[in-house]
C-alpha cells in the first residue's frame, strides 16, 4: 500500500468500513477535532449535534494530527463544503508533505443512494439536511478542483480506489 497519500472522500463512501478492513488506513473524524464533547455520544449521532461545543484550537489541531500521520497510514478525510477549503490551503497542502491527494465521490445522480445510508446509520435529520444542500455544491469543486487525482465512487471508496489501482491490505 501507498502510504504518502490522502484521499479526500464525499461522506458516505465508506471510510469508517475502510479503516475497520484494512491495515494501515487512518480514518480521523474532523468533529473529534472541531468539537469538545462533555459525554459519550455515539459516532454517528454526534454529527450536527446542537449541543456541541467549537475547540478553540480547530483547525490546527485537526492538520497537526493529520500530518503525523503522513507517510505512517493511507489517510482518509471527510470531504464537505465546509472542509475543502481547509484541504485546498496552502498552509495544509505544505504539512503534509507532497503526498498524493485524490478527490473522491460519487456521480451527480446518485445522492438517493448515500441518503439511504444516512438513515441507516442513525444520522439525524440536521447531517441529511445539510448533505443534501451541499451534495451539488461538492460535485462542483469534484469537478472544477485542480491539482488533485480524481476517482469516482459507484458504490464504495475501497472498491473505486483498488480499481484505480490502490493496493490495500485485508486486516
Amino acid at each position: 500500500m501507498e502510504n504518502a497519500m490522502i484521499v479526500l472522500a464525499y461522506v458516505g463512501t465508506g471510510k469508517t468500513e475502510m479503516a475497520k478492513r484494512y491495515d494501515g488506513v487512518w480514518n480521523p473524524s474532523s468533529d473529534d477535532y472541531r468539537y469538545v464533547w462533555d459525554k459519550d455520544i455515539p459516532y454517528e449521532q454526534r454529527k450536527s449535534n446542537p449541543n456541541r461545543v467549537q475547540n478553540p484550537d480547530f483547525p490546527n489541531n485537526y492538520i497537526d494530527a493529520i500530518a503525523t500521520q503522513v507517510g505512517k497510514n493511507l489517510i482518509l478525510l471527510s470531504l464537505t463544503e465546509k472542509l475543502f477549503p481547509l484541504y485546498d490551503s496552502e498552509e495544509f497542502k505544505s504539512k503534509m508533505k507532497g503526498a498524493r491527494m485524490i478527490l473522491a465521490c460519487p456521480l451527480k445522480d446518485s445522492f438517493e443512494m448515500y441518503e439511504k445510508r444516512f438513515i441507516e446509520r442513525g444520522n439525524s435529520e440536521t447531517f441529511i439536511e445539510n448533505r443534501r444542500k451541499e451534495f451539488p455544491v461538492i460535485m462542483d469543486k469534484f469537478e472544477n478542483a485542480q491539482g488533485y487525482e480524481k476517482v469516482i465512487v459507484h458504490q464504495y471508496l475501497d472498491e473505486a480506489l483498488i480499481k484505480y489501482g490502490i493496493k490495500l491490505k485485508q486486516k
